[in-house]
C-alpha cells in the first residue's frame, strides 16, 4: 500500500538539512512508537528476515520530501511552503497500522528542527501491473557491489547508470525481497529475462544542461556512522516479472530503502518524455 501525507508547516519558514532522508526515517520511527516502542525498535534494529536468511529489510520506502516553495541558502534547505507531501510505501500490513496510528496519536512530524502536522493522509490505488513499465523516481536508486579486497579499495562500489551489472543486481536483490516477503519465488511471468533501462531523452537533456544523473548522498546508520552513497536520479523503464516490479514498488529499488532511497512513481507517459 502506498501512503500520500500532505503536512502542515508550523513556521513561515523551516529550515531542513539537504540530506533529508536520515531525518526523515527518524521521524517515521518515532511516529512508529508512538503507537508501540517494541515494533519501532524491533524494526529499527533488526528488520524482518526468514530464518537463516542472510538479507534482512525493512520492507519499506519514503520520497524525497516534496517542498512546493523552497530556496538553498548556506547549506540547507529553507521552506516557506504552507504544505509539504511525503510518499511511504509499504507491503506490510502492520507496518502501515502502526504508522497511521502513530500519525493519530501525536498527529506531527518533527523533522530535524522543523515541525510539521498532519493534515491528510490518503490511501492511494496501486498501478496496473505489467511486465514493462516506465517509471520516474521519488528519492534516488542506489545499487552496489563488493570490489574484490586484493584491489585495496573501498569495500564497496556503487554503480553508474550504464554499469552492465545494474540490471543483474537489482533482479538479485528484488527477487531477495520476493522471498524474505512471501517464502517462495515468484511465478514464472511472460518475459524470460529482466532488463532496467534509464531515460535516454532525460539524459540526453541532463548532458545539454552539464549535469549528471548522479548524486552524493550522507546516510547515517543506527549508531550515527555516516556513509557516502552515490546514487542515480533518473526515470527508467524496466521489463521483467511483474511480481517483483511490485516488490520494487511497493519496498522500493536498489538498497537503503528504508533510509528514503528508491522510491518510484508510474510515469504513464513513458519513461523521460
Amino acid at each position: 500500500m502506498r501512503l500520500k501525507l500532505t503536512l502542515r508547516q508550523q513556521r513561515p519558514v523551516e529550515y531542513l538539512p539537504l540530506n533529508t532522508g536520515y531525518h526523515l526515517a527518524s521521524a517515521i520511527y518515532a511516529t512508529l512508537a508512538n503507537s508501540s516502542t517494541s515494533f519501532a525498535t524491533q524494526l529499527h534494529e533488526q528488520g524482518y528476515a526468514p530464518e537463516g536468511a542472510r538479507q534482512k529489510f525493512k520492507y519499506f520506502t519514503f520520497s524525497n520530501l516534496q517542498i512546493p516553495i523552497r530556496t538553498i541558502q548556506q547549506g540547507q534547505i529553507v521552506s516557506r511552503s504552507r504544505a509539504v507531501t511525503l510518499f511511504l510505501s509499504s507491503p506490510r500490513e502492520e507496518f502501515l497500522q502502526h504508522l497511521l496510528a502513530g500519525l493519530f496519536a501525536d498527529g506531527f512530524l518533527r523533522i530535524g528542527g522543523a515541525m510539521f502536522e498532519k493534515q491528510l493522509i490518503e490511501s492511494l490505488p496501486d498501478p496496473e501491473w505489467s511486465e514493462c513499465m516506465s517509471f520516474s523516481m521519488l528519492s534516488p536508486l542506489a545499487v552496489s557491489v563488493y570490489r574484490d579486497p586484493s584491489s585495496g579499495m573501498s569495500t564497496k562500489e556503487y554503480l553508474r547508470y550504464n554499469d552492465t551489472r545494474l540490471s543483474a543486481l537489482l533482479l538479485h536483490n528484488l527477487q531477495a525481497k520476493y522471498r524474505g516477503l512471501y517464502g517462495s519465488e515468484p511465478a514464472e511471468g511472460d518475459v524470460p529475462f529482466f532488463l532496467v533501462t534509464f531515460a535516454p531523452a532525460y539524459l540526453k537533456r541532463m548532458e545539454e544542461k552539464g549535469r549528471g544523473v548522479e548524486k552524493l548522498i550522507t546516510i547515517k546508520d543506527m549508531n550515527g556512522k555516516e556513509t557516502k552513497v552515490k546514487a542515480i536520479e533518473c526515470p527508467f523503464t524496466i521489463t521483467g516479472n511483474r511480481e517483483l516490479i511490485k516488490v520494487g514498488y511497493e519496498c522500493g529499488f536498489g538498497e537503503n530503502n528504508a533510509m528514503g532511497l528508491g522510491m518510484v512513481r508510474v510515469d504513464e507517459r513513458g519513461s523521460g518524455r
